[in-house]
C-alpha cells in the first residue's frame, strides 16, 4: 500500500496533538502493539528533526502508539511549539513491525513501511512570548 499525503498545521506556542489511526485496505484497524514508530521532517531552513516512540523524555514531545486499536498519537507541549521558528517542513511518518521481513528471519530487519507524508506548517504568533502561560 503506498503512504498517503496528509498536511496539517501547528499553531505556534500553543500545544500540539495529533493522532493516526492505521488501517488496512477494507478500512479494518490494524494491530500495532509492539511496534514502533517516527516521523522525521526536514524543515524549510533544512534543519532535520526525528520524533521516535522510543523516546522516553517527555519535555520536548511524546509520541505513543494504542497497538490494538491502531493508534499513532504525537503531541508537543507549547513551550516545544513556541521554539519551532520555522514556516514549514517537509515530513514522513513511518512504523515498523515487531516481525522480521523475511519470515525466514534471515536477514532484512524489521517490517517498515511508510504510513504518510507531506507538509507541516506553522503557523506563527503574532505575540510570540518568551515565557510560559501559567495560571496556577
Amino acid at each position: 500500500m503506498s503512504a498517503a499525503q496528509y498536511d496539517f498545521e501547528i499553531e505556534q506556542g500553543s500545544s500540539f496533538r495529533i493522532s493516526w489511526i492505521y488501517k488496512d485496505s477494507n478500512g479494518s484497524v490494524i494491530d500495532i502493539s509492539d511496534w514502533c514508530g517516527r516521523l522525521t521532517w526536514k524543515t524549510n531552513t533544512n534543519t532535520v528533526s526525528i520524533y521516535s516512540t522510543t523516546n522516553v523524555d517527555y519535555t520536548l514531545y511524546k509520541f505513543s502508539l494504542d497497538g490494538p486499536n491502531g493508534k499513532l498519537t504525537l503531541e508537543f507541549p507549547s513551550s516545544t511549539t513556541n521554539g519551532f521558528d520555522f514556516t514549514n517542513a517537509k515530513y514522513d511518518l513511518e512504523l515498523q513491525s515487531d516481525e522480521d521481513h523475511y519470515a525466514s528471519g534471515t536477514g532484512g530487519g524489521k517490517f517498515t513501511t511508510r504510513l504518510l507524508f507531506g507538509t507541516v506548517t506553522i503557523n506563527k504568533r503574532f505575540s510570540k512570548s518568551t515565557t510560559a502561560l501559567d495560571c496556577t
